[in-house]
């Protein structure tokens, strides 16, 4: 699972205010490269929360993104900034969460992800 997918998810257990970000246990992370492409890159990002992608891209080991999005906000901006851009592009589309668990951060409820594939199926009494 890339992070790009990780971003948009969130814990939809029946009743749950804050299910998002969903933290990251990692047991096995994969590099798969993928072709750089910038303009990709700038349209995703007035849809990624930043703080979320830091904080996920931490747990998998990378700390190379600025923590504060005021930094990232250049990306929108400057054409120039290619050293952003890739690193961006790296925990976006790069890093894989190939075993692990999302835990919901207000149940602690863990949805297990088996191959890259997130399982988020409720249980009925979550529905």
């Amino acid at each position: 699972m890339r992070l790009i997918t990780h971003n948009m998810l969130s814990c939809n257990i029946k009743g749950v205010t804050n299910g998002f970000p969903l933290k990251i246990e990692a047991e096995k992370v994969i590099e798969k490269e993928v072709d750089f492409n910038p303009e990709f890159l700038r349209h995703m990002f007035a849809k990624i929360e930043w703080k979320a992608l830091v904080e996920a891209a931490r747990s998998l080991g990378y700390a190379e993104l600025p923590e504060d999005s005021s930094d990232a906000t250049a990306i929108e901006s400057s054409v120039d900034d290619e050293s952003l851009l890739k690193k961006l592009h790296h925990a976006l589309l790069e890093l894989h969460l190939e075993e692990g668990a999302l835990v919901c951060p207000e149940t602690g409820r863990k949805f297990p992800v088996n191959k890259g594939i997130p399982n988020m199926l409720l249980h009925e009494d979550e529905v």
